[in-house]
């Protein structure tokens, strides 16, 4: 199979290792995990991988690289531990599969930023282009066409002098065609989500009419259909300078937007998934962000490996 790999079932995979790795696991949790393996052949797929890289981590002798994701294993056992060093790994190695991973697209790619980083560059028309976290585009230029090609991540984009070549944007199932604007794209998964700051954009894609969105408008746009159209938050692409702006955001959607700015894991228990925060959060220090977080709600962050980092409830 060399198929997208879903993020939530690798985490899913991940929490049935540790917990079976765990000192009181029971039968019904073996029968449990089995019936999830069964449900899917996806889910046993992602399971023949992660134990595989679960049992590469346990080969390793004791003085190896291994030691590193332990020294930070808090009230983990070791295999619990390493189940969840396998969801890391295999988040970053088979997310996209083969050269489609994040590595190969960026170091591929026209333009890329790296996880944590931001990047600006200016075309030859003048189009201004920042790139947010872990992203990367490819720039087609000729005599009759401008093509940007978002490849993975997000883009902010402001469009340069107006010229007779039309400017479009290639992302996931669709091309968009800004009239004179200031706009953002991000591909999640198969969709792809677009925030307009100034002017108009048109999404089009085969089979569908066109979508013309105005400034302060969000749509996300998928193969199957659109998600009806929103208000465009206010500070929308204040990650442009380094900042996170949260009105009443859920703690689930905190932490998943911190994970794209930092190598590993970044996940919540379930008890406080839908507690919600406002503020503004460092991206460029996403351990004072998450600090923060602690300072904010009632709830502490655990470190149980420099890539594993969980938002847990105070007791």
């Amino acid at each position: 199979m060399t198929a997208r790999v879903d993020p939530l079932v690798v985490r899913e995979a991940g929490r049935w290792l540790a917990r079976l790795g765990s000192e009181d696991v029971t039968e019904a949790d073996h029968q449990a995990c089995d019936r999830w393996r069964r449900a899917d052949p996806h889910h046993e797929w992602v399971w023949q991988q992660m134990t595989a890289l679960q049992n590469a981590f346990l080969s390793l002798p004791s003085h190896a690289s291994r030691s590193d994701l332990l020294e930070r294993r808090g009230t983990l056992s070791r295999r619990q531990l390493l189940g969840w060093g396998a969801v890391t790994l295999l988040s970053g190695a088979l997310g996209y599969g083969g050269v489609r991973s994040g590595l190969w697209q960026r170091q591929w790619a026209d333009y890329a930023s790296g996880v944590g980083e931001t990047r600006v560059v200016v075309l030859a028309d003048g189009t201004r282009l920042v790139l947010n976290t872990d992203s990367a585009v490819d720039v087609r230029f000729n005599e009759t066409t401008r093509d940007l090609l978002l490849r993975r991540g997000e883009v902010l984009i402001t469009t340069g002098a107006s010229e007779a070549r039309p400017f479009r944007v290639h992302a996931g199932s669709g091309v968009i065609r800004p009239l004179g604007t200031r706009f953002s794209v991000r591909l999640m998964g198969r969709a792809t989500h677009v925030g307009v700051f100034e002017g108009l954009v048109e999404w089009r894609q085969s089979g569908a009419d066109p979508v013309v969105l105005p400034a302060g408008r969000q749509a996300t746009f998928a193969a199957d259909g659109i998600a009806p159209v929103s208000t465009l938050p206010a500070g929308a692409a204040e990650w442009e300078h380094g900042r996170l702006i949260a009105e009443r955001m859920t703690v689930a959607g905190f932490s998943a937007e911190l994970a794209r700015y930092r190598h590993g894991l970044v996940d919540c228990e379930p008890e406080v998934a839908a507690l919600r925060v406002t503020g503004v959060f460092p991206l460029t220090d996403t351990d004072q962000a998450l600090a923060a977080l602690a300072r904010a709600l009632p709830v502490k962050v655990t470190y149980y490996t420099p890539f594993w980092v969980r938002i847990e409830k105070k007791h």
